[in-house]
C-alpha cells in the first residue's frame, strides 16, 4: 500500500509539472521566430550575451527580451502582426535598433555591432542586465551592478546565487547538497580561491544541479565561475572584518594584487578565516535497563585558517593558454573547555578538555587549454592538481579528582593527485562531442598508527554527445568509472567498475518558457574519516571509530524542470525523485557494558521525492531578490528491518537573499536559510534558522564601509542536531553557538585599479575560457 502511495505521489507531481509547462504554450497566438547572429566589426568575433529586447509601438512598451548565446546567435519570438521594434545592446558596443520596415525576413543573418567610443567606466548599461538564462545543463546567473556594489569578495557573490548556501565555515552547498565541485574559468579550484576573488572580477556564475558524465560521479552539483574581462595594469583589493564584541569573532580578511598585460596575468593573494565562539555540545541518552546519561560540554571554539595564493596565467599563443597556481595554507580547529557527564543520579564525571590541532596544506595546479583552428568549439583541456596535507591532533580529557586522562592522538597525512582531460569537438552544425578521462589517487596515513594505511584510486573514461536543433536540445553521456581501495594489513581489495549513464532533454517553445528533464546515475565513495578505524573516546560512555569495510553506494536521480525567464526574472521549478541504494550512514549501537559506539555502515536505502523552486528577480534598479525552496518527503528503509524499520518524514528547506540599493551608494543585504528535520536510516538531523543582515556605504576612492550582524536577537544558533533511536536506546544531541543579543562585525574594503581596458579580441583563447561554451 505504501509503495502504491509513493508511486501515486510521484505520478501526480510529474503530471502537475507537465501541465504547468505546457499551458503557457497553449496561449501563444501566431508567433514567429526572429533570428540572427551578432558579430564585432571584424565580421568574425561573436558578441556573446548581448541584450535583445522586443518593444511595441507606438508607446515603446517592453514586451520581453533574451540574450544572445556564446556564439552571438539569438532567436526572439515576435508576433506576425503588430508594430514592434528590437533593440540590441551590450557593454562596450553601440546599440543596434531594428525597426519594423527593416524586418523583411525572420532570418536577419549576420548583424555587426560597433564598439562604443567611450570609456567602460562611464557606461551604466550593466544595471539593465537580465538576471539569468539556462543553457544546456546549466543555469547561468549574471552578476549585475547592484550585486557587485553590495559585495566585497567572490564568496559574497555566491551567497546571492539562488540555491547556494555558505555556512559558518565557508563550506558551499547547492540546494542542500554538499559535494560541490568548484571551477573558475574551467579550472578546478576550491572555496578558498573564491574567497580571494574580488566581487567585480566575476561576470557570471553557472550552476549545474545535475552534472553530466564529464564530472566525477560523486559530485552532487557544480559551480563554474566565469571571470569578467580583465583590465591591463595593476588591480587589487583589501578587505577586513573586525568584530565589535569579543563573544563572537568571525572574520575573513582578504588581500590581493594582480598585474595584467595583453598576454600575461600575475596575481598574489591572501585570505584568512577566524571564528571564535562559545559552544555548548550536549546529549541526553536513555538506555533500557541502564538508565539515563546526560552530557554537557562547554568550550571555546577557536578556528583559524590562512592561505597564500600565487598564480600565473600566460597566453602562449592566440589559441593556447597556460595557468599555473600554488596555494599554501595552515588551519586548526580547537575546542577547549570543560565537560560534565552524569549517569542516573550519581555524581557527575567532570573533566577538562584540552585540544591541540595543527594542519598544513600545499596545493599546486596546472591548467592548459588549446583551441584548434578558428572554431572555438574545438579545444583540448588538461587540468592537473596535486594536494598535500599533514596534521596533528591531540585531544585530552583530564579528570581533576582522580587524575584520570583519556588521550586521542592522530597524525593524518594525505596526498591527492587529480588529472582531468577533456576534448570538445563540434560535429556538423548542431552537434557537440565531449570525451576524455580522469584519474584521481588518494593516499592516507596516520603517523600515530602504523597499521593504518588507505589508498583509493578512481579512474574514469567518458563520452557525451549534445545536439541542438531549433527549439529542441538534448545530451546523452556515459561514464565508466573504476574504483579501488587498498587498506593496510588487509589482503582483500575492494574494487568495482560502474557504468553511469546520464540523459538530458530540453524544449523551448518561446523566449519565456522552456522545459528540461534529467536522468542521472552516480556513485558515492566512503571518505577518510569514515574508513579510519582508530578508536577515540569522547567521554567515558561514548566511543567513535570508522569502518574499513564500507562499500560505495549508488545514487540515481531524475528531475523535470520548467524554466520561466522574462528579462529581470528567472524562475526554475522542478519535480524530482532521488534514490540512494546501500547508503553510508552513521551507526549508533550500545554495547553490553553500556558504551555508545558510533561508527559508519551501509545501513539501507533512502528515497526522496518532492518539488523545488529557485528564482532570481530584479525589481527595477533598486532591489534584487533570490529564493530557493525544496518541499520533499524522505522514505528510509534499513537492511535489517527489525533494527531499522521503514520511516517517512516530510521536510522543507528554504533560502532567501536580497539586495536593496538606496540613494548615495548605500546598500542593504539580507540572507536567510532554514532546514527542517530530515531523516536517514537511523537518525533525524536538523539545524536552526540562520540569517544575516549587512549595511554598506560606498565612499570615494574605492573605499567601502559596513556593518554586519548575524542572528540578531536569537541568542544561540543550533548548527547541529541529531535525534537517534536504536534497539534499546534513544539519544538527542545538539551543538549550539552562544551569541550576543546583537552581534556586530565592522567591515571595510579598498579596491585598486590602475590601468586601461584590455583590447577586445587580443587573444582568441579568451573566448574559449571566459565564455566556455558547453562544458569545461
Amino acid at each position: 500500500m505504501k509503495a502504491r502511495f509513493v508511486f501515486f505521489n510521484i505520478r501526480s507531481i510529474i503530471s502537475i509539472t507537465l501541465l504547468l509547462m505546457i499551458s503557457p504554450g497553449m496561449w501563444a497566438q501566431n508567433p514567429a521566430l526572429l533570428s540572427g547572429k551578432l558579430v564585432e566589426e571584424d565580421g568574425k568575433t561573436p558578441v556573446s550575451f548581448a541584450n535583445v529586447v522586443l518593444y511595441q509601438l507606438p508607446d515603446s512598451v517592453l514586451l520581453h527580451g533574451i540574450t544572445s548565446d556564446v556564439d552571438g546567435k539569438f532567436q526572439l519570438t515576435i508576433p506576425k502582426s503588430g508594430s514592434v521594434f528590437v533593440k540590441i545592446s551590450n557593454v562596450g558596443f553601440e546599440p543596434v535598433f531594428i525597426m519594423p520596415d527593416s524586418i523583411m525576413s525572420f532570418e536577419l543573418g549576420i548583424i555587426p555591432m560597433q564598439e562604443a567610443g567611450i570609456l567602460l567606466s562611464t557606461l551604466f548599461v550593466e544595471g539593465e542586465r537580465i538576471k539569468g538564462i539556462t543553457e544546456g545543463e546549466k543555469a547561468v546567473y549574471f552578476v549585475n551592478r547592484k550585486s557587485i556594489e553590495a559585495s566585497n569578495t567572490g564568496m559574497d557573490i555566491i551567497n546571492l546565487i539562488p540555491g547556494a548556501y555558505v555556512d559558518f565555515q565557508q563550506n558551499i552547498s547547492i540546494n542542500g547538497r554538499s559535494r560541490v565541485l568548484i571551477f573558475v574559468n574551467g579550472a578546478e579550484r576550491d572555496s578558498r580561491y573564491i574567497q580571494q576573488l574580488r566581487a567585480d572580477q566575476i561576470d557570471r556564475v553557472e550552476i549545474i544541479n545535475n552534472p553530466s558524465s564529464r564530472f566525477m560521479a560523486e559530485a552532487d552539483a557544480v559551480i563554474n565561475i566565469i571571470l569578467a574581462e580583465r583590465e591591463r595594469g595593476f588591480s587589487g583589493m583589501a578587505y577586513i572584518e573586525a568584530p565589535i564584541s569579543r563573544n563572537e569573532v568571525y572574520s575573513h580578511p582578504t588581500a590581493s594584487l594582480a598585474y595584467n598585460t595583453r598576454n600575461l596575468h600575475l596575481y598574489s593573494a591572501y585570505n584568512g578565516a577566524f571564528s571564535f565562539f562559545d559552544v555548548v555540545q550536549s546529549y541526553d541518552r536513555r538506555v533500557e535497563n541502564l538508565g539515563n546519561i546526560h552530557s554537557e560540554q562547554i568550550t571555546r571554539q577557536r578556528s583559524k585558517s590562512q592561505t597564500f595564493h600565487q598564480g600565473l596565467e600566460y597566453a602562449i599563443s592566440p589559441s593556447t593558454l597556460l595557468h599555473a597556481y600554488v596555494a599554501a595554507g595552515s588551519f586548526s580547529e580547537e575546542h577547549n573547555g570543560n565537560i560534565s557527564v552524569t549517569k542516573n543520579e550519581s555524581a557527575p564525571w567532570v573533566a577538562m578538555r584540552d585540544e591541540n590541532d595543527k594542519n598544513r596544506s600545499l596545493t599546486s595546479a596546472l591548467f592548459l587549454q588549446h583551441q584548434f583552428g578558428e572554431k572555438e568549439e574545438n579545444r583540448l583541456t588538461l587540468d592537473f592538481t596535486h594536494s598535500r596535507l599533514r596534521g596533528e591532533n591531540i585531544l585530552r580529557f583530564t579528570n581533576a579528582e582522580d587524575d584520570e586522562s583519556f588521550v586521542n592522538h592522530i597524525q593524518p597525512s594525505q596526498r591527492i593527485y587529480n588529472l582531468r582531460t577533456d576534448y570538445q569537438k563540434k560535429a556538423g552544425t548542431s552537434s557537440m562531442i565531449n570525451t576524455g578521462f580522469q584519474f584521481q589517487s588518494t593516499q592516507l596515513e596516520n603517523g600515530h598508527q602504523d597499521d593504518f594505511g588507505f589508498a583509493n584510486m578512481v579512474s574514469a573514461a567518458y563520452t557525451s554527445i549534445s545536439w541542438q536543433k531549433s527549439a529542441f536540445d538534448m545530451e546523452a553521456g556515459l561514464r565508466a568509472e573504476y574504483f579501488n581501495i587498498e587498506i593496510a594489513n588487509q589482503d582483500q581489495k575492494t574494487s568495482s567498475t560502474n557504468l553511469l549513464p546520464n540523459v538530458r532533454m530540453g524544449y523551448r517553445w518561446n523566449e519565456k518558457h522552456a522545459a528540461r528533464i534529467f536522468l542521472r546515475s552516480s556513485m558515492i565513495y566512503p571518505m577518510f574519516h569514515q574508513l579510519n578505524n582508530f578508536e577515540a573516546f569522547a567521554d567515558p560512555f561514548t566511543m567513535t571509530r570508522g569502518n574499513q569495510g564500507l562499500q560505495p553506494y549508488r545514487f540515481n536521480s531524475s528531475n523535470l524542470e520548467h524554466i520561466w525567464s522574462n528579462g529581470n526574472l528567472m524562475l526554475i521549478t522542478a519535480a524530482f525523485v532521488e534514490q540512494r541504494t546501500n547508503i553510508i550512514n552513521t551507526l549508533h549501537t550500545v554495547s553490553e557494558t553500556g558504551i555508545m559506539e558510533v561508527s559508519f555502515a551501509n545501513l539501507g536505502d533512502v528515497y526522496q521525492y518532492g518539488l523545488q523552486s529557485t528564482g532570481a528577480l530584479n525589481l527595477g534598479k533598486r532591489i534584487s531578490l533570490n529564493h530557493s525552496v525544496r518541499l520533499f518527503n524522505t522514505f528510509s528503509k534499513g537492511h535489517d528491518t527489525n533494527l531499522f524499520p521503514s520511516r517517512n518524514k516530510f521536510a522543507i528547506e528554504t533560502g532567501f537573499s536580497g539586495v536593496m540599493a538606496f540613494e548615495h551608494d548605500f546598500f542593504l543585504t539580507l540572507r536567510f536559510r532554514y532546514l527542517s528535520p530530515v531523516n536517514d536510516v537511523q537518525s533525524d538531523f536538523f539545524s536552526g534558522p540562520l540569517y544575516f543582515i549587512a549595511a554598506e556605504k560606498q565612499l570615494s576612492g574605492g573605499i567601502k564601509l559596513g556593518l554586519t550582524s548575524g542572528l540578531p536577537m536569537a541568542r544561540n544558533f543550533t548548527y547541529f542536531g541529531l535525534d537517534t533511536r536504536g534497539e534499546n536506546f534513544h539519544q538527542r544531541s545538539t551543538g549550539k553557538i552562544q551569541m550576543s543579543a546583537i552581534p556586530l562585525w565592522f567591515t571595510m574594503s579598498y579596491s585598486l585599479q590602475k590601468g586601461k581596458t584590455k583590447n577586445k579580441g587580443s587573444k582568441t583563447v579568451d573566448s574559449g575560457l571566459h565564455f566556455n561554451k558547453r562544458g569545461f
